[in-house]
This record gives structure tokens, C-alpha cells and sequence, in this order.
């Protein structure tokens, strides 16, 4: 079943986000689905995710699961370049359905923008949270941290400190 977009955001949600949250706080998913609409994943993205018990989890944590498109499983499947045939997917089921894509892959969101699809940050994706009345400030900083902590490597230093920033502009 397609979803009806009009008038409503949603967002599909990459592996690596999904990751840094489980990591971090897993409930965290729930209010997302709860304060700041629908959470998509696609099917195959979702082996590229250790720490929760497969497609049943992710539904209980406020996920629909959705089946790619033949199209555009068999386009991904042909596609070259610097993406991943999970990242083709969750691209193209983004295009297709007017999606945020929700990721921290530089190369994905590369692609993202060339091709039209909007993109948010994971840690965006916390301070629309906030906005939204669905954490507080306080919860807020610690997520971030934890995911900072949990991986440094993508989500740096600077990556944290401009978070830090950006939600500190809304007020506490």
C-alpha cells in the first residue's frame, strides 16, 4: 500500500541513523513515530541492523515496513557508483513516494539532493524532536552524546558541538 503524502510528512529511515539510535536509546524510535510522523524502512535495509530482533521490533518501535518497488529493486540492482544496494533502495523509495530521507551517509545524501529527494540529518532528526515538544533539552543533549559516543567516527566531535548549537538556538 502506498501512503498518502498529501498534506503529511514522512520519513525512511537509513541503517545508519536506525543503528546510532538502537544504539543509543532505542525508545527514542517510538516518539519520532509518535511527534514527527511516519516511520518508513525498507525490508531490505533492514539485515544492515544489529541489536534488534528483525522486522517485528522495528513495527513495535513505531516502523512500517515496506517492500521496495520491483522497479526499482531491479534498478538498484543495476546501478553503479559510490552507493550501496540497500542505499539505492532507500533512495529510490524515497523519490518515489516523496520521502525524507533520513541518513548520515555523505554519499547518500549526495545522491539524495542530485536526485531530488529532501534529507535530515540523525541529529536533525532530534532537534525536530525538540520542536516538535516531543523531548526535552536536557534528553535531547543526551541522546546526542550517547550517539556521539557510540560513534565517533561519523559522528564527530564538531558533528556534536554544532548539534549542541543548533538546538541551543531554540531555547531550552
Amino acid at each position: 500500500m502506498t501512503p498518502s503524502t498529501e498534506g503529511r510528512t514522512f520519513y525512511i529511515m537509513d541503517a545508519c541513523v536506525v543503528i546510532d539510535f538502537v544504539n543509543a536509546e532505542k525508545d527514542i524510535l517510538k516518539l519520532f513515530a509518535e511527534f514527527m510522523g511516519p516511520l518508513y524502512i525498507v525490508s531490505p535495509v533492514i539485515e544492515e541492523i544489529n541489536g534488534i530482533d528483525g522486522e517485528k521490533e522495528l513495527v513495535e518501535l513505531g516502523f512500517s515496513v515496506i517492500e521496495p518497488e520491483i522497479e526499482d529493486a531491479y534498478k538498484a540492482g543495476e546501478s553503479l557508483g559510490p552507493l550501496s544496494f540497500q542505499d539505492w533502495i532507500c533512495l529510490l523509495t524515497a523519490k518515489r513516494h516523496g520521502f525524507i530521507c533520513v541518513t548520515n551517509d555523505k554519499k547518500l545524501r549526495e545522491v539524495c539532493n542530485q536526485e531530488g529527494v529532501r534529507t535530515l540529518w540523525g541529529l536533525g532528526f532530534i532537534v525536530e524532536l525538540y520542536k516538535a515538544g516531543g523531548i526535552t533539552y536536557e534528553h535531547a543533549i543526551c541522546i546526542a552524546r550517547k550517539i556521539h559516543e557510540s560513534n565517533p567516527k561519523h559522528i564527530s566531535n564538531k558533528i556534536f558541538e554544532k548539534f549542541k548549537k543548533d538546538i541551543s538556538s531554540l531555547g531550552k
